[in-house]
C-alpha cells in the first residue's frame, strides 16, 4: 500500500498529523528533515506529500521544485505557518499552521479517496 509523506521540521506536527489519518487507514511516514524527506522520494515515491514551507537549510520553494522534477505525478500539499501566496505552483491544495485537523482529514480524503481502511 502506498504511503503519506510528511515532511516537516517539528516533531510535533508530524506526530498529529499520523495520528490523524492513521486510524483513516492512511499508512503515514514522516520526516524532521528535508534531506532525509527527499531521500524517501526517491526510494519509494508516497502517494501523497505534506511537506512544510519552512524548512531550516532550504528554501520551500526549491525543494518542491526538486520533488515535481523527481515525482510529478505525486500530488503535493503544502503546511504553512505564514499566510502567503504560493504563485506558480502546482500543489493539490495549502494548509495554514495552525489547521484543523478536520480540515486535514477532508483534504486529504478529497485527493486520495481509494485508500481502503485498516481492518
Amino acid at each position: 500500500m502506498s504511503y503519506i509523506l510528511v515532511i516537516d521540521d517539528e516533531q510535533h506536527i508530524c506526530w498529529l498529523v499520523a495520528e490523524a489519518l492513521s486510524p483513516f487507514g492512511y499508512l503515514v511516514q514522516t520526516s524532521t528533515n528535508w534531506r532525509e524527506g527527499l531521500s524517501l522520494v526517491k526510494e519509494k515515491p508516497p502517494a501523497l506529500i505534506l511537506l512544510d514551507l519552512k524548512l531550516p537549510g532550504v528554501s520551500g520553494t526549491a525543494l518542491l521544485g526538486e520533488i515535481k522534477r523527481l515525482v510529478p505525478e505525486v500530488p503535493v500539499v503544502l503546511m504553512t505557518g505564514e499566510v502567503e501566496v504560493v504563485e506558480n505552483t502546482a500543489v493539490a491544495g495549502c494548509l495554514t499552521k495552525p489547521f484543523n485537523l478536520e480540515d486535514l482529514r477532508r483534504l486529504v480524503q478529497r485527493i486520495m479517496p481509494f485508500l481502503p481502511a485498516r481492518p
